[in-house]
């Protein structure tokens, strides 16, 4: 089994009732807001777009922390664990990309069949949805990346290092949202024009990504206790 087959084993228990949570999450919360007023916001683009991306950042951190031993004493070379740790938080990437504007567009839909979407409300269109995915693709990715460069610096360093590799693993999810995060209408809140922000994101994204795998290519394992 390779080491992405591998993961998508391992994670499946908990990808599946964390969507299912998010998806009841908004469900319940967009419910209780129309009952008593028009929706003047976008509640999937709040909820499922912090969640996805906190997530993404986690699992990122527990992929390195808790796998990269396991894998590579049982065989896999760490250039492998890279590849297949790579291919896992891609499609994970890409399946956020495109839950969020997906998601958006059924409570758009819902709350225009029961007349619930109020003055402002962010209604969906594609050309929307294609931006909503364009934004939450590379900024998955960056908190990916980060998540398993800071969880990278305490693996392989002492303390006061793997602080500063934290500070500096944490770049591109700062990055990304700052150039590509969108709030509750969709909109750029801090005014940067996507086609500018994409490369800036993809740049820090990938020069840390390359970072990693510098690091983690010659990584010392480190026993267990006992």
């Amino acid at each position: 089994m390779s080491v992405h087959q591998a993961l998508f084993r391992l994670y499946r228990p908990i990808i599946i009732p964390f969507a299912v949570i998010i998806v009841l999450a908004d469900a319940v919360a967009t419910a209780v807001v129309a009952r008593f007023t028009d929706l003047k916001f976008s509640m999937w683009l709040t909820l499922g777009g912090q969640a996805a991306k906190y997530w993404i950042l986690v699992i990122g951190i527990i992929v390195v922390a808790m796998h990269l031993r396991q894998f590579v004493v049982n065989g896999a070379t760490r250039h492998e664990f890279l590849t297949g740790a790579a291919a896992f938080g891609l499609v994970l990437a890409v399946a956020w990309a495109v839950a969020v504007p997906l998601g958006h567009g059924i409570e758009s839909a819902v709350l225009a069949a029961v007349g619930g979407q109020g003055s402002g409300y962010p209604v969906w269109t594609a050309g929307g949805a294609l931006l909503r995915f364009g934004q939450q693709l590379p900024i998955s990715l960056a908190y990916l990346v980060s998540g398993a460069m800071i969880a990278t610096g305490f693996y392989r360093w002492r303390p006061p290092t793997g602080l500063a590799v934290m500070v500096a693993g944490a770049v591109p999810a700062v990055v990304a949202d700052w150039l590509l995060g969108f709030d509750e209408w969709g909109g750029l809140p801090h005014g940067v024009p996507y086609p500018v922000g994409l490369p800036l994101s993809l740049a820090a994204t990938g020069l840390v990504a390359w970072a990693l795998h510098r690091a983690i290519g010659d990584v010392p394992i480190r026993r267990t206790a006992g």
